[in-house]
C-alpha cells in the first residue's frame, strides 16, 4: 500500500543552473534563496522517508490525453532550447518509477481519464524535471507528468486523484513536486535586464505580486478551497502551466477540500517578471526514525 507523505510547489527558473557567481551577477549582487531551499526540501523528503518523486512539469506540454514517463531509468544529455546559455550539456542518470507510472495508466481507464504511459526512450525531458533532478539528488524514483493543454481545472483535478489512487496501489512512499512558478508574464525584452534581481517587487506587476502572496497565504492556512475558487481570478495573472501542477498535486491530495497546511522553504521571489517559491506541504508528519533513515 503506497502512500503520499509529501508534497510541494517547487520554482525550476533556469537561473538556478548557473554557477554562483553567475547567479549572483544576475540578482544584482546577491544569491537566490532556491539554491538554500533546495537543501531544506530533500531534508524535508528525507524526513518522511520519501522514495519517489511525481514531478507535474509545466514545460511538458501534451493534447490529447495525460501523460506520463514510466520507463526503468533515464538518462541522456540535455541542453534547454529556451536558453542554451544556461542549461547545456547536463548529463542525468537517474531511476525512474514503471510500476507508478503502469497503475496510472490503468487506475485513469478505469475511470474513463486518458492517460498515456509512455515508455519510449527517446520521449524528451524538459528543465522543470531535471533542474529539479539536479538538486534534490538522483537517487529517488521519478514520474515525470505532462501538462495536457485542452485540459480544465475539472480534469486537472480528476488527474490528480487517478495519480492517488495509483500511489496506494503501486506501494511506495511518495512526494508530490508541482514544478512551476506562479504569475508568469515576462518583462518585454527592452526591460527584461533592468529587472533581473531576485526581489519581489520586480514581479511584473503589483497586481499580480499580490495575488501570489494571497495564495501563499492561504498556503500557510491549508485553505485550499479557497485557492481553488480564487482559479479564474488567478487565471487572469497568467500562473504558468495553466496553474496544472498545483492542481493536479491537489487532486492527488484529496481536492480543494484538502487543508494540508504548508510552509516557505524560499523567499517568494522574481525571474524576470515571474514569481517563484519553494512551498512544502506537510502531507505527514516527519519521525525520528524517517529522518535518521
Amino acid at each position: 500500500m503506497g502512500e503520499i507523505v509529501g508534497a510541494a510547489v517547487v520554482c525550476h527558473q533556469p537561473g538556478i543552473m548557473a554557477p554562483k557567481p553567475m547567479r549572483e551577477r544576475m540578482g544584482g549582487g546577491v544569491d537566490t534563496t532556491m539554491i538554500e531551499g533546495f537543501g531544506q526540501l530533500r531534508q524535508a523528503i528525507d524526513a518522511v522517508g520519501g522514495d519517489t518523486l511525481v514531478i507535474f512539469d509545466t514545460h511538458w506540454f501534451t493534447t490529447v490525453e495525460h501523460v506520463v514517463a514510466g520507463r526503468e531509468r533515464f538518462e541522456g544529455i540535455y541542453t534547454s532550447e529556451e536558453l542554451p546559455n544556461l542549461i547545456q550539456d547536463l548529463a542525468y542518470d537517474f531511476p525512474g518509477a514503471p510500476g507508478l507510472a503502469a497503475e496510472t495508466e490503468a487506475v485513469g481507464k478505469e475511470r474513463g481519464v486518458p492517460v498515456l504511459n509512455a515508455t519510449n526512450r527517446h520521449l524528451h525531458l524538459h528543465y522543470p524535471t531535471l533542474n529539479l533532478v539536479h538538486w534534490l539528488g538522483s537517487d529517488l524514483k521519478v514520474m515525470p507528468v505532462g501538462v495536457c493543454q485542452s485540459a480544465e481545472r475539472h480534469n486537472f483535478l480528476d488527474f490528480g486523484a487517478v495519480v492517488g489512487e495509483a500511489v496506494r496501489r503501486a506501494g511506495g512512499r511518495v512526494v508530490l513536486l508541482a514544478s512551476g512558478g506562479m504569475s508568469h508574464t515576462f518583462w518585454p525584452l527592452d526591460q527584461l535586464r533592468s529587472h533581473a534581481a531576485y526581489q519581489a517587487d520586480h514581479v511584473r506587476t503589483a497586481e499580480a505580486r499580490a495575488m501570489d502572496e494571497r495564495i501563499l497565504e492561504l498556503w500557510k492556512a491549508g485553505d485550499h478551497a479557497a485557492v481553488d475558487a480564487l482559479y479564474p481570478e488567478y487565471r487572469k495573472y497568467k500562473p504558468e502551466g495553466f496553474f496544472a501542477h498545483y492542481l493536479m498535486m491537489l487532486g492527488a491530495l484529496g481536492g480543494p477540500e484538502c487543508r494540508v497546511k504548508g510552509r516557505q522553504m524560499s523567499a517568494y521571489e522574481n525571474a524576470v517578471g515571474t514569481g517563484q517559491v519553494h512551498f512544502w506541504f506537510d502531507v505527514v508528519e516527519p519521525g525520528p526514525s524517517r529522518a535518521a533513515a
